[in-house]
């Protein structure tokens, strides 16, 4: 049943937004400093304390991101049961979105490690470009609200961003109205102490002047409001239309996309960090660094000398530490003038335990240790193993990751549908060396969109890689042609563009030498094969006779 969400409603929603983000700031706040190797609060030490800070929470994080990057992003787009559109022109387009942002995806990748989730936004820019007018952003996830009454995504009734706007941004778009601005406030301000919240703007153009907005998506209403706390005292929008986007079906499409790599079983839409499940660990680590520092300069020469037995210049010798030196003293009791401190052992059980924790913390961590450059003294078997557990781990990881690029691709394409038609542009882009013209009919179709090499990792890229060289004399015996065989042995082993060009450079003079061979066989004349193809005849087909396999010709 549709409902009509008025001013005051989405006070209260963004009220109860705030409240449940406010309870978990301490411990988000902690996974932040982790990463950022800032463990230790330096305003609460004192002067002369030694710490120590790894950067284990840092190599923690940045050791998926390797993991799930080690390509570019990239989806393939069929078209549904009615044929409807040009997949190929889809494919283009969100392939080459996708690839210029791709600083952005491993930005909201980051957020989604280190925080419980994160989102991506697709943003209108005006451009003359049209496939320039969108563009993209990573949010945290305290700065969208969701509706968490429900269990699923797909089932949510509303979605709202939160953000700043500067002052001349807000009067532009807005018109100039009574606002009341603030200076731009972070998640984290409260909890370190920042700015109060009556710290306010009046009319007076400042570049430190910004308005609230929350961009509430009404998703049963199918309505887009702009809320503002800071005008007409929040008891009205500075927007109210239409969501904007629709998809094939006519159905309202919002720009924001949820990145989720772990979830709750019972409360999916909280999500769960991946910093979480390692960060006891790495406190007690950096716990345990520097008390064996303190140790260490603990363990230092210290002397202790009777008042006044010793000038300044003895006791510069004494502390010199000059082997063979001789300090003169007017003493009849040498101890009663100066002995040494002491020192206290540091206990060998700091040791065990510090090396308990680091098991711990790498059985917490899905990632082998081999993967992240570590030096192991584990048997062949053993690494192997790991390295399936990994990449099995990885993949589900991936996976995840994919489902959002193909959510990024979905959105993107009907957007830009959207714009197409509205301005009834017909544009022309390149695809395969071919000029296409590109209409919005082209985007309007029910597209299935799998993202390139789902859950690909490193070691299972390895792995597939080898498994294809294997397949080559399989893969000739069953008529694949030579050039296809090339082009996928240059994308896959990341060789240069240059050997395709090089290769059927070759293949054409080798067909003219088959041509002026076959017209001198047919004058009568005898030709014998040279030693290069008898050589090659008698080698087997496969990845070590691969130059012969390339340049075999296809005719």
């Amino acid at each position: 049943m549709a409902y009509n969400i008025k001013a005051k409603d989405v006070r209260e929603i963004l009220n109860k937004h705030d409240s449940f983000w406010e309870k978990k700031q301490q411990e988000l706040f902690q996974f932040k400093m982790c990463y950022e190797t800032n463990f230790w609060d330096k305003d609460q030490l004192e002067p002369m304390q030694m710490t120590v800070q790894t950067s284990d929470g840092y190599a923690y994080i940045e050791s998926y991101i390797a993991s799930l990057f080690s390509r570019n992003p990239g989806i393939i787009v069929k078209s549904g049961l009615r044929g409807i559109g040009s997949a190929e022109k889809a494919q283009a387009l969100a392939n080459d979105f996708l690839i210029s942002h791709r600083g952005t995806i491993e930005d909201a990748s980051r957020l989604a490690l280190i925080y419980p989730m994160s989102f991506i936004k697709l943003i209108p820019v005006d451009n003359p470009d049209i496939y320039k007018r969108v563009d993209m952003m990573a949010l945290s996830p305290w700065d969208v609200i969701l509706d968490r009454d429900v269990s699923r995504i797909q089932d949510m009734r509303f979605i709202g961003h939160r953000y700043y706007l500067p002052q001349n941004e807000v009067i532009a778009k807005y018109g100039n109205k009574q606002y009341s601005f603030t200076e731009k406030k972070s998640y984290f301000d409260s909890y370190m102490g920042g700015i109060s919240e009556d710290e306010t703007y009046g009319g007076t153009e400042s570049m430190f002047a910004f308005l609230e907005i929350v961009e509430f998506y009404d998703l049963v209403a199918d309505r887009l409001y702009v809320y503002s706390p800071g005008y007409a005292r929040g008891e009205r929008f500075l927007l109210d239309e239409e969501i904007p986007f629709r998809d094939n079906d006519g159905k309202p499409v919002y720009p924001i996309i949820p990145f989720y790599f772990n979830r709750k079983p019972d409360v999916p839409l909280e999500g769960y960090s991946a910093m979480k499940r390692v960060y006891d660990q790495l406190f007690e680590i950096n716990t345990i660094r520097t008390f064996q520092a303190n140790a260490v300069r603990k363990a230092s020469r210290q002397y202790i000398v009777k008042r006044g037995m010793l000038d300044e210049e003895s006791m510069a010798q004494v502390t010199s530490g000059i082997d063979g030196l001789f300090v003169e003293v007017d003493a009849d009791d040498i101890n009663n003038v100066i002995r040494n401190v002491p020192q206290i052992q540091t206990p060998p059980e700091i040791q065990f335990y510090y090396d308990q924790v680091q098991k711990d913390k790498d059985k917490g961590s899905i990632l082998a240790p081999f993967t992240r450059g570590e030096s192991t003294r584990s048997s062949a078997t053993e690494i192997a193993a790991l390295a399936a557990y990994t990449s099995s781990e990885v993949g589900r990881l991936a996976r995840e990751r994919d489902a959002t690029i193909e959510q990024i691709a979905k959105v993107y394409i009907d957007i830009m549908c959207m714009y197409l038609m509205e301005d009834d542009i017909r544009d022309v882009i390149v695809i395969n060396n071919r000029d296409e013209v590109v209409k919005a009919g082209d985007l309007k179709g029910n597209w299935v969109i799998f993202a390139q090499d789902q859950a690909s990792t490193p070691i299972s890229e390895s792995v597939r890689k080898r498994e294809f060289l294997q397949a080559i004399p399989l893969l000739q015996g069953l008529g694949v042609p030579p050039s296809t065989l090339l082009s996928e042995v240059v994308r896959s082993l990341g060789l240069p563009e240059s050997f395709i060009e090089e290769a059927q450079k070759a293949q054409q003079e080798a067909q003219a030498q088959n041509i002026s061979a076959a017209k001198g066989r047919s004058a009568g004349e005898a030709i014998q094969p040279d030693a290069v193809e008898l050589q090659q005849a008698s080698q087997p087909a496969g990845p070590n006779n691969l130059q012969a396999i390339l340049n075999t010709g296809e005719g």
